[in-house]
């Protein structure tokens, strides 16, 4: 992989890490600009006006109100060529799950080092996803588990049900009717066969879906 015209941008909101990470892909000299963003604000306005530009986003699962999944799509209808490289530590089988669903370019550990992410990019430039191997592992080990991954809708009300939030406001903030929130949580505990919410939320920190 050379070096393009392409724009590399480090998502995190560990301030930290976003600048040691991309202090490392500066190292592969293979991008035009790295960035390293910390506020989804400051993200979303990025892409906004770049619309057109291809932008390798390396993406932390782990955000401070949640997770990055539902995040994804919103990026995603930003920028058309935009390449998404997921970067997390879980190991647990319905996290990588959900994070697959979502079909990212790339999916690296957060303690990649230099080969790992040269592998990663070398790999989607040749038009092939990538996974680390760790990941690999598991995904091979949980091949024949069913499958029980939640929408990025269903992330999104989960989320809210985790802040405490009830079930009108939960509906306010998604824009949706309390109907159509009781049909989701129904649905979301019958796909992981739970009888309350309590042992949804359970479920969803066990497997660190929230």
């Amino acid at each position: 992989m050379k070096k393009t015209n392409t724009i590399a941008i480090v998502f995190d909101d560990h301030l930290l890490f976003a600048d040691s990470f991309s202090a490392l892909v500066e190292l592969l000299e293979l991008f035009s600009a790295v960035h390293a963003l910390t506020d989804k604000k400051e993200l979303t306005h990025f892409l906004i006006k770049h619309p057109k530009v291809q932008i390798y986003l390396f993406l932390d699962y782990y955000l401070e109100n949640g997770n990055s999944l539902t995040l994804i799509n919103e990026v995603k209808r930003l920028n058309r060529q935009l390449i998404i490289i997921v970067m997390s530590s879980t190991i647990s089988p319905a996290a990588i799950t959900n994070i697959l669903d979502y079909k990212p370019q790339g999916f690296i550990s957060k303690s990649s080092g230099f080969d790992t992410i040269l592998q990663c990019l070398t790999t989607i430039a040749n038009g092939n996803q990538y996974i680390c191997p760790v990941i690999s592992e598991i995904v091979e080990h949980t091949h024949h588990m069913s499958k029980m991954a939640l929408t990025p809708r269903e992330l999104e009300i989960l989320q809210y049900f985790a802040q405490g939030l009830s079930i009108a406001h939960t509906a306010e903030k998604a824009h949706l009717s309390k109907h159509t929130i009781v049909a989701h949580r129904r649905k979301m505990m019958s796909k992981v066969n739970v009888t309350s919410i309590t042992e949804l939320l359970l479920y969803a920190r066990k497997n660190e879906l929230i």
